[in-house]
């Protein structure tokens, strides 16, 4: 009979006496990556008497892959629709927060004397929250539907996206041995043309494909395709001399963007949590019990050093951008434990050998302590927000007040001249592309060229033509990347300032790219007059490139739009936020109509729309009555929510198919000079008609008015609140003009 290799016997041990733990730490509420992390230390060389293991090797190889495939799941969840939708408040927060804990966690490692890297590693480690943790603590406690928690989950995104980026760069930082060094900057720049390369690409070519494919294309087939190319690219990333996880996750983003992805999430799943057990399994088993009891007063320490330091980041950078003192502060508290992605930054540092070997244990040791201590900090949070606003002065609260409306309103106005955005955005993306093609004809072409020409000056001229044909349509885009924008009175002048800086920043970029890849000024001059020869020649055909290859990439980009589970909208002022709630047979509101109901006088909510099945409507008349499993949209705060749910008693949106919430979007709106809306009553500005929804709340001066009168005229600097279907609400400047 063959003898079975190891590491079957060793899988059989690892996940077998996994399977027991992790029952038990389900049984008393306490996270499964916990109990992964136990059977690991179980089966371990540092627990007597002997370790359980001994493929250490492959073992190892497949943790690596569970590392894989945890970053190829993560960037099926990820796409930068969402990282849109999350909105400034939680960009922002979850920038400050990271920076500020990197920093604050490195002051921690050097104030007990630790060395460079161990203390930047700590600082790295301590910045990112564990995304699975605290959603599953949020859900076990009921609180999914609060509107913290809706900020919470913008936040995570935005980490998610910062731990990536953190991974690459303390890669670099260790290559380069500086932080800020002529080598970091150019490996940066690396960075942006390869990845950019790698998005793009992905974004213009995937997304067609598995459309074409989708109708009949199998399981078993779809499966094995997305995993070669989650693969393949992690192959490209380590060819490039990148993480592995970069490579999962930017192919699991890109998958993100097509018509499947709901489909490979769901056969996804049973791998990613086979391999990332093997992976939390395999940190657990370089954790030595006896380093963690040696250093306790150590892991106390920076266990508080991590409650205490996210607790005050996160709840100042969310007040910074405008929200409550409640929200505020529900966030930081929540906010406060690392989890799984600190493990990989600290093993990304063991691997590089630029760690010591205490610091993974003791990482894993607090997130134990803070994994367990964020339940309960989040009940603290709700105590300390009504200790607060019990005892709060009123001058303060009214400062606090007043700083909100002025954050939100200067958001409102910042967004209603977005000339700098689009064209910056148009500007980089085109840049990079034209960047990218420069790059591929130098380094896949000159060498091939010389050999041939045997004159490296006719293969410089060559490759440059070359590069100005492929790259045509992206200089054309960059330099009429403000026609679609509208330009601002002062820019109207016969010599327009903002288009002359645009040129010049693209005949910049093409000065410097032909300068540094093709080694000549006099060739550069004589690709100069040919490009602005070619150009006027080719202007039109230029310009319908350009556009076909932005339609196709911007089409397959929304492909996705309604299909997102997920929902990550701008949070607006009064403390209100968008619930889904499904009428239950027991309701005393079913056979009503909602002009029976009174729910609006009773509860202080608004509906926003009520679903009959596939019947939907939008902005419900008081006449529209409630029938037993109606889809309601409602609007309140948290406490206006709760009340109305005991009677309602069926809380929507948490099966994989609830996407009704998905049409509808909660968005300010400055009533500017000008506007045809300037000076008409709400009722006859027919914004109800415009969205499919209503003006929920209005802003004048200092005084906010939630439910306006539809006969309240409106005025210059009106901010209003209005909510309605996504699709129209987008559009409502233009058609107001």
């Amino acid at each position: 009979m063959h003898e079975l290799a190891p590491l079957v016997y060793d899988l059989a041990i690892m996940l077998g006496l996994a399977g027991i733990v992790v029952l038990l730490f389900q049984r008393i509420h306490q996270p499964v990556v916990l109990g992964y992390l136990v059977a690991g230390m179980i089966v371990g060389p540092h627990t007597p008497p002997h370790a359980l293991v001994n493929d250490i090797a492959n073992i190892q190889i497949l943790s690596e892959l569970g590392v894989i495939f945890l970053m190829f799941s993560l960037g099926l969840e990820f796409s930068f629709r969402k990282l849109t939708r999350v909105g400034f408040s939680a960009s922002f927060t979850g920038l400050f927060e990271v920076l500020l804990m990197i920093g604050i966690g490195y002051g921690a490692g050097r104030l007990l004397g630790w060395s460079q890297y161990d203390a930047l590693f700590l600082g790295a480690a301590l910045s990112i929250s564990s995304t699975t943790i605290i959603i599953k603590a949020i859900d076990e406690l009921g609180l999914k539907t609060k509107r913290f928690a809706e900020l919470i989950f913008g936040v995570l995104i935005v980490e998610d996206l910062l731990a990536i980026l953190l991974l690459v760069a303390l890669s670099t930082i260790v290559a380069t041995r500086n932080i800020l060094s002529l080598g970091m900057i150019t490996a940066s720049l690396k960075l942006v043309l390869v990845v950019g390369a790698w998005f793009l690409f992905g974004y213009f070519l995937v997304p067609p494909i598995f459309r074409k494919i989708a109708r009949y294309i199998s399981q078993e087939t779809l499966t094995i395709i997305s995993v070669a190319l989650c693969l393949s690219l992690v192959c490209v990333a380590a060819k490039f001399h990148y993480s592995s996880a970069l490579g999962a996750f930017i192919m699991g983003s890109v998958l993100a963007e097509t018509v499947l992805v709901h489909r490979i999430e769901e056969l996804i799943q049973p791998i990613r949590d086979i391999f990332a057990a093997v992976f939390f399994i395999s940190v657990g088993m370089l954790i030595d019990p006896a380093v963690i009891l040696h250093n306790w007063p150590v892991v106390i320490f920076i266990s508080l050093v991590t409650i205490i330091g996210k607790t005050i980041t996160t709840s100042l950078a969310a007040f910074a951008t405008g929200q409550s003192l409640n929200t505020s502060v529900r966030v930081g508290f929540s906010m406060a434990q690392i989890g799984e992605f600190s493990f990989i930054i600290v093993a990304m540092g063991m691997s590089l050998q630029v760690t010591g070997d205490k610091l993974y244990p003791l990482v894993v040791a607090v997130s134990g302590i803070t994994t367990f201590t964020t339940p309960y900090l989040i009940r603290l949070s709700g105590w300390i927000t009504a200790a607060l606003s019990a005892y709060l002065p009123d001058r303060t609260k009214y400062f606090i007040e007043s700083y909100s409306a002025w954050v939100y309103r200067t958001q409102t106005s910042s967004r209603k001249n977005s000339l700098l955005g689009k064209v910056t955005i148009r500007l980089f993306i085109n840049g990079i592309i034209v960047a990218i093609v420069f790059s591929i004809m130098h380094y896949a072409g000159y060498r091939g060229l010389v050999i041939f020409s045997k004159q490296s000056g006719y293969s410089n001229l060559v490759l440059l033509l070359l590069s100005l044909a492929v790259s045509s349509p992206f200089i054309w885009g960059m330099l009429f990347s403000y026609k679609k924008a509208r330009l601002p009175e002062y820019t109207k002048a016969s010599l327009n300032p903002a288009v002359f800086m645009i040129w010049l920043v693209t005949l910049t970029e093409i000065s410097t790219l032909s300068i540094v890849y093709f080694h000549t000024w006099i060739t550069t001059l004589i690709f100069m007059g040919m490009a602005v020869i070619f150009f006027i020649v080719a202007y039109r055909h230029l310009e319908r490139s350009y556009h076909w290859f932005e339609q196709q990439l911007l089409g397959n980009l929304k492909t996705q739009g309604i299909q997102d589970k997920a929902r990550y909208e701008e949070l607006a002022p009064w403390d209100s936020h968008l619930v889904e709630i499904e009428v239950g047979d027991r309701s005393p509101f079913i056979g009503k109509s909602l002009g029976e109901c009174r729910i609006r006088q009773d509860y202080g909510i608004n509906i926003v729309a009520i679903s009959h099945g596939a019947r939907v409507i939008p902005a419900p008349r008081g006449d529209e009555k409630i029938i037993s499993h109606d889809k309601l949209i409602v609007l309140g705060n948290d406490s206006q929510i709760d009340q109305f749910r005991k009677q309602v008693e069926i809380v929507a949106g948490t099966s994989e198919s609830a996407s009704f919430l998905e049409n509808f979007v909660l968005k300010p709106f400055l009533v500017e000079a000008g506007h045809v809306i300037n000076g008409k009553s709400i009722r006859n500005s027919r914004i109800r008609e415009k969205v499919n929804g209503m003006v929920v709340g209005l802003e004048r001066g200092n005084v906010r008015i939630l439910n306006p009168d539809p006969d309240m005229v409106l005025q210059v600097d009106d901010l209003l609140l209005l909510v309605g279907e996504t699709e129209k609400i987008q559009h409502l400047d233009l058609e107001m003009m």
